[in-house]
């Protein structure tokens, strides 16, 4: 977590301040910092954490239908709340691909997301975005969306999409030498997972999220627990 810290001291000393989307309001000297949780709630909560105790408000998106998390399960959905109290906002990471009819499908995961977090769902980020969305400048269902030309063009977007920088590294661009105001996506897995590179922390993630998962057989499985070991 060091570089993670090392890297919102860059921010901070640069002279922005961290809002979250709709405080957008002048053309220098604002970061709308995003998380889209793709993995692991339990890294983004470290990662809160961490923007929590140096001041810094983010935005954090959880996908609804997950195959790497559960939002109803006790753990995720007390990390996401952790996240909630620690004054940040939380919203939705909505996948598109499950739904004939996106506009419906956003609006029946915002009733489900508002009925167990008890925020209202203004803004949501997508999740593995095609060319279509990335240019679909309406919102979606009625709410507002991160791709839309105000966050994603009007200000300089930047995204750490597969453990490396998309569009540049934001601290070599002339928008961040010129105090501009900029939009950076962060994906909690390449900062708060152990590894000296994305490869690398893919591979102890999955090795951590396997252990995890014998140990679960094991906790609701009594015949399981005479094979654990040697799985």
């Amino acid at each position: 977590m060091k570089s993670y810290d090392l890297f919102l001291r860059m921010i901070l000393d640069n002279g922005y301040a961290c809002c979250f989307f709709p405080e957008i309001n002048r053309p220098e000297g604002q970061v709308a910092l995003r998380h889209d949780v793709d993995f692991d709630t339990h890294l983004a909560l470290k990662i809160a954490r961490t923007e929590t105790a140096m001041g810094i408000r983010s935005t954090y998106f959880f996908l609804m239908r997950s195959p790497f998390y559960n939002l109803l399960s006790a753990a995720d959905f007390s990390n996401v709340l952790q996240i909630r109290d620690l004054g940040h906002r939380i919203s939705i990471h909505f996948d598109p691909t499950p739904y004939k009819n996106i506009h419906e499908g956003l609006q029946w995961e915002a009733r489900t997301f508002q009925a167990l977090f008890h925020v209202p769902v203004e803004i949501v980020s997508l999740h593995r975005p095609s060319a279509v969305f990335q240019e679909f400048d309406a919102p979606i269902g009625g709410i507002e969306h991160t791709y839309q030309s105000k966050y994603f063009r009007d200000i300089k977007y930047f995204a750490d999409s597969t453990g490396v920088w998309r569009y540049g590294h934001p601290f070599d661009s002339p928008e961040f030498a010129a105090n501009k105001t900029l939009h950076i996506l962060i994906h909690p897995i390449w900062w708060a997972q152990q590894g000296d590179d994305n490869l690398e922390k893919l591979r102890d993630h999955f090795a951590m999220r396997i252990e995890k998962l014998k140990q679960d057989f094991s906790d609701n499985c009594i015949p399981f627990r005479k094979i654990h070991e040697e799985l």
